[in-house]
């Protein structure tokens, strides 16, 4: 049995631990950070509305949905 929650969980750790290593360079946010964090949140959102906890996926929605915006934000600001 695959668990949704802990292959999501493990990724925004896994975000949280390269910016966290990234931050002793600067003190900017990584944009891998945000993609991993942002790639966790969806498998949860997922896990969440399949295992019926409503409340707990679109919470988790919300959280995706400022993650992406982050992500888009600090990738236009690269670009330029």
């Amino acid at each position: 049995m695959i668990y949704y929650s802990l292959i999501g969980l493990s990724l925004v750790v896994l975000g949280w631990l390269i910016q966290l290593i990234k931050m002793k360079k600067d003190l900017k946010i990584n944009p891998c950070f945000v993609g991993l964090y942002s790639l966790g949140v969806l498998i949860l959102v997922y896990d969440g509305f399949n295992s019926g906890l409503n409340n707990i996926a679109i919470a988790n929605l919300f959280s995706l949905i400022i993650s992406a915006i982050i992500l888009f934000k600090i990738l236009k600001k690269n670009k330029k």
